[in-house]
């Protein structure tokens, strides 16, 4: 095949799966996904390798590489026929990454033969389980974190299976919009279907077949020869995680997080013996949660450049223990585990290669979705009329800070690591729900200070329009905050508030609910993130623009970064003059 071909075939590949996911957002019922864009697509060769993404959302597309060979095998691909979608959200059965998450598997058939496998996968905003929304870390297994849909076909030759269809829909509490998000992600699949086979029709079976063997064996390549830029060695790094706040009896210790890096020649192994057993609560990972968190930080600190496809993934071996809080097994809940535990063990890997590459890590950041979750009934009468919907959820995910980089600062307000979607707009939850968003504003002081500076969090403040409802809070980074790298300060930690007139209650990061009523208000703002080198090495010109942006106070100047008060009041007069 020549080289022309060959990319037209490759590029046509990674089309499909951005345009499928656009078919996605476009139907979708749930905003955080037609919103916030938290759903994946992604194409597949005939033996369920991944060859092709869009620039989606890590952490689903990572745990594909598990979940879609499960899906095929428990179905038994001689028993697919075209038209047939595969669901399923289950962690122990399905290889999936937590029940919200819900993935679609499709064959693509040309002449009576399996040419490749497409896959959607969309994280609905209620999945049933012990509270709305789906998302509690405060559960006692994984049977409280919603309905688990192991393999089965939701669709066969395309008709959907009714049935199986009403007991998924009338698991949720909103199954009139979960009817749409199914539909959204059939015909995500669909149009992979289509485009596929056209590809197939036009180049021929053998040699789509050839491009995809090629582009997985190019990433393999390019993957090895990154690696064997990074100095062989063994690095090592502990932390400890959060446990979960619980009743009386439950665990409260940290969880220990532990690894051991051995880096030789093209190749890297990742061991996480020494790790801490699974716990209380729903913050454990399946193993192909923690798989894709190292699969992560090993793109993300080689070559960006890098096609993504599982070639990039054969380089790399990880050693997790089962039953521990990084490879968990049934029926440990695991659904903060994707979003909470996930960017930890990032960081914690980081923390590892810090000394073998220190221009390519980061400060360690904010490290959850942080979502904000109210569930309840709908006041607003005239709303009720048009939308059909007595039922409201909303889910929210928030900004926190992103760590200082070697040189550069970090970034304000953003999700990082496998996280990727965005915060619902303010515009869609006012439009949509009893709520009304008070605030949404950077918090100034809550990047850790260094010569490169790190993000800063941002704050929601939201008023409460439901008669009752529940709120629902889970984050990271409520008592430990992420640290800086080579001197750097620390950044803030996680804050959640519900205010009742002058009452005002914590909500921890990892809790349960809490009760909210017409007029409350409801504070919720995520961790921010760790600097990077000595912070009396920040240029003076970056401090200046920094006190004009407003993401310092002028009491940080000499707090902070070891200005005289001399010099923090010359700066301060420079700011004041623009």
């Amino acid at each position: 095949m020549d080289i022309v071909t060959y990319e037209i075939l490759r590029s046509s590949l990674y089309a499909t799966a951005r345009e499928m996911k656009l078919a996605m957002m476009r139907t979708a019922g749930s905003p955080i996904v037609h919103s916030g864009g938290d759903a994946s697509a992604a194409v597949f060769d005939a033996e369920m390798q991944l060859v092709a993404q869009g620039n989606d959302i890590p952490t689903m597309l990572g745990s594909a590489v598990i979940s879609t060979r499960a899906s095929v095998e428990a179905i038994g691909r001689d028993r697919l026929r075209p038209g047939d979608v595969i669901v399923s959200n289950d962690v122990y059965l399905g290889g999936g990454n937590h029940q919200p998450d819900v993935q679609f598997t499709r064959p693509v058939f040309v002449d009576g033969a399996i040419v490749a496998f497409v896959m959607t996968r969309g994280h609905w905003s209620d999945i049933g389980g012990q509270l709305p929304g789906s998302y509690t870390t405060q559960t006692w297994d994984v049977f409280a974190e919603g309905i688990r849909i192991p393999p089965v076909l939701l669709y066969r030759e395309d008709r959907p299976v009714e049935d199986l269809m009403t007991i998924i829909l009338q698991n949720t509490r909103d199954p009139a919009v979960r009817l749409l998000d199914v539909q959204s992600q059939y015909a995500g699949c669909v149009v992979g279907d289509r485009r596929i086979a056209a590809i197939a029709r036009r180049h021929g079976p053998a040699a789509l077949a050839e491009a995809m063997r090629r582009a997985l064996d190019h990433s393999e390549r390019l993957m090895r020869e990154a690696i064997r830029a990074i100095p062989d060695g063994i690095y090592e790094a502990e932390d400890e995680l959060e446990p979960v706040s619980g009743p009386p009896g439950w665990p409260t210790a940290p969880i220990p997080l532990r690894v051991k890096v051995t880096k030789a020649g093209d190749s890297i192994h990742f061991d996480y013996a020494g790790t801490g057993a699974q716990t209380r609560g729903g913050i454990n990972c399946p193993l192909s949660v923690t798989c894709n968190s190292t699969w992560f930080t090993v793109k993300a600190i080689t070559d960006v450049t890098i096609p993504i496809n599982q070639g990039c993934y054969r380089p790399v071996t990880i050693a997790a223990p089962a039953g521990s809080v990084v490879n968990c097994s049934f029926p440990a809940p695991v659904v903060a585990g994707n979003t909470e535990t996930s960017p930890r063990i990032i960081d914690l890997l980081l923390k590892a290669l810090a000394p073998a590459m220190p221009d390519r890590v980061v400060g360690q950041s904010n490290c959850g979705a942080f979502s904000g979750l109210f569930g309840g009934m709908d006041p607003d009468e005239a709303r009720v009329e048009a939308t059909g919907r007595r039922y409201v959820g909303v889910i929210d995910p928030h900004a926190g800070g992103m760590g200082a980089r070697a040189t550069k600062d970090g970034v304000n307000g953003v999700r990082v690591y496998v996280g990727n979607a965005g915060s619902t707009s303010v515009e869609i939850i006012e439009q949509t729900s009893p709520l009304t968003v008070e605030e949404w504003s950077l918090v100034p002081d809550t990047g850790g200070a260094g010569q490169w500076r790190g993000g800063l969090t941002s704050r929601r403040v939201y008023r409460v329009g439901y008669e009752e409802a529940t709120f629902t809070a889970c984050g990271e980074r409520g008592i430990h905050p992420p640290l800086g790298q080579f001197g750097g300060a620390a950044g803030s930690t996680f804050r959640c508030e519900v205010r009742r007139g002058a009452e005002v209650t914590r909500v921890p990061a990892k809790g349960s609910h809490e009760i909210v009523h017409a007029g409350d208000v409801v504070l919720l703002q995520p961790a921010g993130a760790g600097g990077y080198g000595d912070p009396r090495r920040r240029d003076r010109g970056r401090l200046l623009d920094d006190l004009k942006d407003g993401y310092v106070t002028p009491e940080a100047l000499t707090r902070d970064y070891g200005l005289t008060v001399q010099e923090a009041a010359t700066l301060c007069a420079e700011a004041a003059d623009v």
